[in-house]
């Protein structure tokens, strides 16, 4: 298969698993809520967001494994891919063991941490403790998940993480129906399908890469520390980055807690639904076209970079913009059929908040890989962190002098992420790419004028749709949809790309 088509695969797949967490965590969600409650709901996404903590220290080494493996892979050199591959393991196996103790420390005195209510104290701590085991789990055993990564099938690790998510929403269903309602069976279910993807990836590994192998007996490990300091030298600064992008993202349901309380806390999760698989979306159209962009670097070949990158950005703003517009039009009246219960005003408003960013930033989204493709993370990861510090700080001030509260809490971050955006990545990923630094700022111009376009026509014709019901809010946003997609075709590609496009659809069906 050709190296467009198995793109167009990645990416269809990807967006498959997305439309299927979607398509579960909206009918789950409100299930959840109406069986646990908002403030244990909230506690749920603090629990994943403690293991993103943890997850900086394995992510130092683990970041750019597939980097690595994939370049010494493709170039037929085995020995020095099984050295990575077996460095990684033994050092997530050193560090897996040092994060141990302060894990149960943390879980043990979480009461002291964050304000839990007293009457779900215990059930808090226990969705705390399976949350930490499945992180734990896996990172314990090898990187499975690059063997997908390094052939460019990352369909084999797509669809059975669909599975295993469809698999966590009955465990969560039947165990919340047949038992006393807990908030700790969310974490138990992520903990067990989180299990079996680490099987299926590990046979996924053993199959499309039977090069590479995990030395268990003494006189076949394989492990430097010479690699594992090059590992760790590019890697911290991923995992810097990671912490600038917890500082900008992951902050503020502690933010809320600390300062406005559990229940805030649980509003502030609950409206960071559309956000966060708007970032998930982001991220699977950004990891279909990784995998291809590394090995086309490790091939020395520039212009198949070059004409990747350019078809990855219009793909990416012809898929993101139109479910911002959805958002933005029709995100009331989804959260008032959605949680009824809840102050869908609100809850539209830190969304829209929230989303915001991505009319700007929406078709550049893989820009994010040339800074580990190319091996170049430092100068990423200290715009990252420096903006993360810059967003947590004001928002502290905003939330204490201010009378702005959550609004403070969802509108700074996604600014400051929007101005670093604009002021380096842009810039600094085209000159690392032999571009004009203004290279890729008329794509953004096009994408905000595009979203604009978009949700004029959504204000304009949504008095004339029905919305009062599921069924009449899903044909609505159909037919909105169906429209603003044709608009985005015209806007966004020329001419000359559409009939490629076209001729490309016809000979498939042909086949």
């Amino acid at each position: 298969m050709n190296r467009s088509s198995r793109s167009i695969i990645n990416v269809a797949c990807s967006l498959i698993v997305l439309v299927t967490n979607v398509v579960i965590s909206f009918w789950l969600s409100p299930f959840v809520i109406e069986h646990i409650g908002i403030e244990a709901n909230g506690f749920v996404t603090l629990a994943n967001n403690f293991v993103m903590y943890a997850a900086l220290i394995t992510g130092a080494l683990n970041s750019m494994a597939a980097r690595f493996i994939t370049i010494e892979y493709v170039n037929k050199d085995y020995n020095k891919a099984n050295l990575y591959y077996n460095s990684i393991f033994w050092g997530k196996l050193i560090v897996v063991s040092v994060l141990l103790l302060p894990a149960v420390y943390l879980i043990v005195r979480l009461d002291n941490l964050v304000v839990i209510p007293s009457d779900i104290m215990l059930d808090v701590k226990v969705l705390f403790s399976f949350i930490f085991m499945s992180f734990f789990i896996n990172s314990s055993f090898p990187n499975w998940e690059c063997g997908t990564y390094v052939t460019n099938r990352l369909d084999r690790d797509y669809l059975p993480n669909m599975a295993t998510t469809v698999m966590r929403c009955l465990i969560i269903f039947m165990m919340m129906t047949i038992l006393v309602p807990k908030v700790w069976y969310i974490g138990f279910a992520s903990c067990i399908t989180s299990i079996l993807l680490l099987i299926v990836r590990g046979y996924n590994t053993h199959k499309l890469t039977p090069y590479l192998r995990l030395g268990l007996k003494k006189g076949e490990r394989q492990y430097s520390w010479i690699a594992v300091k090059e590992l760790t030298s590019s890697g911290i600064w991923n995992s810097i980055s990671q912490v600038g992008i917890l500082l900008l993202l992951g902050l503020d349901l502690i933010l809320c807690n600390l300062y406005l309380g559990a229940t805030a806390m649980g509003v502030v999760a609950l409206s960071k639904i559309f956000p966060n698989y708007m970032s998930q979306l982001s991220g699977s159209v950004q990891g279909a076209f990784g995998a291809e962009l590394t090995i086309n670097y490790a091939k020395g070949n520039m212009e198949d970079i070059y004409r990747d990158i350019n078809k990855a950005m219009k793909i990416t703003s012809f898929i993101i913009i139109v479910p911002i517009a959805c958002i933005v039009v029709f995100g009331y009246q989804f959260f008032t059929l959605w949680v009824p219960s809840q102050d869908a005003y609100l809850l539209q408003t830190l969304s829209v908040l929230a989303t915001l960013g991505y009319m700007f930033t929406s078709g550049t989204q893989i820009l994010y890989n040339v800074f580990s493709t190319v091996n170049k993370v430092k100068q990423n990861a200290i715009a990252i962190l420096i903006s993360g510090v810059c967003s947590m700080f004001i928002t502290i001030i905003l939330v204490k002098f201010t009378d702005l509260g959550i609004y403070a809490v969802a509108g700074v971050s996604t600014f400051v992420n929007l101005v670093r955006n604009m002021s380096f990545t842009l810039p600094q990923t085209a000159m690392y790419l032999g571009f004009n630094w203004k290279r890729f700022f008329p794509q953004v111009l096009q994408t905000v004028f595009t979203s604009i376009i978009l949700i004029s026509v959504g204000y304009l014709v949504k008095p004339y749709l029905p919305v009062g019901s599921w069924f009449a809010l899903f044909v609505t946003m159909t037919i909105f949809a169906t429209v603003a997609f044709t608009i985005s075709w015209f806007i966004l590609l020329n001419k000359s790309e559409r009939r490629i496009f076209i001729s490309k659809i016809s000979n498939k069906i042909k086949r």
